[in-house]
């Protein structure tokens, strides 16, 4: 009974916390320039902005830590950051409270409800514990995690165009998100999509051919090198 009255009375606060956010402008939903400096780092062959905006998924987990992982490959100075949630514990439990956001300068940007928060507020309302922050030299000061940062990093637009080096990458991801975005019934998800497939002369079946020639160089390398 006790219990129950405490956390309604979190999320009561909680809920009060969040309303007068809003209303001071201290919390704001991602805007178009902040989605702009998500749309030039690529990852499974689309842009960051496509999977922050639209492929959140539509039942939790949220893939916060993947999330969170995008978005903190395209700032310089973003913290990429782990904790775990008060709202998440009591709602889900201790072992499924965990979230992932990352931090730039005095705000927040949570990957799960799409907002940038002023950083104080937010650790007010979701009172966060066990909190890791990792920088990008933290991050990259690992082998392999420098591979795939210096990897995510790199890649252009071009890479993605007939000839480029990952051209190959969108046989597998871009059938699946076209999907993805003809079922979703959100015309803005479908008009980004057609736009970025237009800029790298997507064609299906002409990546097909690429990779079976891809293989095939493949299977005869394997071979003479037996």
């Amino acid at each position: 009974m006790f219990n129950t009255i405490k956390k309604n009375l979190y999320f009561s606060r909680m809920q009060l916390l969040f309303d007068k956010g809003v209303l001071d402008e201290k919390i704001v939903p991602f805007d178009d320039e902040f989605y702009e400096k998500l749309n030039h780092t690529y990852i499974c062959g689309l842009p960051v902005s496509i999977h922050i905006k639209y492929l959140k998924p539509k039942v939790a987990p949220g893939k916060c830590y993947d999330r969170s992982l995008y978005m903190f490959f395209c700032f310089d100075n973003a913290l990429l950051v782990r904790g775990s949630n008060k709202d998440l514990e009591l709602k889900y439990g201790r072992e499924n409270a965990g979230h992932g956001w990352i931090e730039i300068d005095n705000y927040v940007y949570d990957p799960s409800l799409m907002m940038r928060f002023d950083k104080d507020l937010y650790y007010e309302i979701y009172q966060p514990k066990d909190i890791i922050k990792c920088s990008k030299e933290e991050y990259c000061s690992d082998t392999d995690c420098l591979r795939f940062y210096e990897d995510v990093r790199s890649a252009t637009l071009d890479d993605f165009r007939p000839h480029g080096k990952k051209r190959i990458d969108l046989s597998t991801s871009m059938p699946l998100v076209i999907g993805i975005a003809k079922n979703s019934g959100n015309q803005d998800f479908v008009n980004e999509l057609n736009t970025f497939i237009t800029e790298i002369q997507y064609d299906e079946e002409e990546i097909y051919n690429e990779l079976c020639a891809e293989m095939q160089k493949m299977r005869v390398f394997s071979m003479n090198n037996k």
